[in-house]
């Protein structure tokens, strides 16, 4: 078993599979709750969480959890309760003050041994034991939450006063969704980088709403649209040399326009 890990590829296949297999399901209950613009913030804010877990001597992942969840706090309060879709200037302004603060610590702080680049656009292919192992981890504990509170997460989707007569604890379902968003983000870091998480979480949920008639199959539809443009950018990235996350984030962007050409030529022959 030791030797298969061994292989960096398999690594970073599986690391790769592991995260697309909870990113469908997240990205589906995002885009539902017109959180997409939010994704983009917390991952380029977390730069800064990187940063500063550095600088206190902790794991980035740890320094970008507690970013995170301050992030997600501020934009909580600073909006009196009311849903974080609605306060887009407020994310606007953390999302590239987080990114900025963070570029400038990083230089500051000379982590010769931290690639800025890995940061920002990730860096799959070098995936350690270790990663995979924290990967895991993290994947078994998202697919626990979605699974136990799958009803009540697409009620609140659908719609939260709806939900809320019906006796669903919108309150706390909305704080535990925060949560997986942080802890998915924090992760989905190492495999995509921060300016692309976004971009990997809510293409292939759009291509799927193509095809989709409801929410299950939309979920489905998006894992398999995820895998695609998994196993088609790191084809394209080993083939040609290229960066694995802008390479599999470029391919899902093509599955999504092979989406939208097919639903026209559908509509054209009907």
């Amino acid at each position: 078993m030791n030797v298969i890990f061994d292989d960096f590829l398999v690594r970073s296949l599986l690391a790769g599979m592991l995260m697309v297999l909870v990113a469908a399901p997240m990205g589906c209950l995002m885009v539902w709750q017109r959180l997409a613009f939010l994704a983009d913030t917390l991952g380029h804010a977390s730069v800064l969480g990187v940063a500063l877990g550095l600088m206190m001597s902790l794991h980035p992942i740890v320094g970008v959890l507690i970013v995170i969840l301050l992030i997600m706090l501020i934009v909580r309060q600073s909006m009196g309760g009311k849903p974080v879709a609605m306060s887009e200037s407020v994310l606007a302004i953390i999302s590239h003050t987080g990114l900025a603060a963070g570029i400038l610590l990083l230089s500051m702080s000379g982590a010769g041994n931290i690639s800025l680049e890995a940061i920002l656009f990730g860096d799959l292919l070098a995936t350690s034991m270790n990663d995979l192992g924290f990967i895991v981890l993290t994947v078994f504990i998202l697919l626990f939450l979605l699974w136990k509170h799958w009803s009540s997460f697409v009620a609140i989707s659908v719609s939260p006063e709806i939900a809320q007569a019906e006796g669903i604890p919108v309150q706390k379902i909305q704080l535990i969704l925060y949560l997986m968003i942080a802890l998915l983000i924090a992760v989905m870091m190492k495999v995509m980088g921060v300016l692309l998480i976004g971009a990997m979480l809510v293409i292939p949920v759009n291509a799927a709403r193509v095809f989709s008639q409801g929410p299950e199959q939309m979920m489905v539809i998006s894992l398999v649209l995820g895998l695609l443009s998994l196993f088609s950018g790191m084809f394209m990235s080993w083939q040609y040399d290229l960066q694995t996350g802008p390479a599999i984030v470029v391919m899902a962007s093509l599955w999504l326009l092979f989406a939208l050409l097919v639903k026209k030529l559908n509509k054209a022959l009907t």
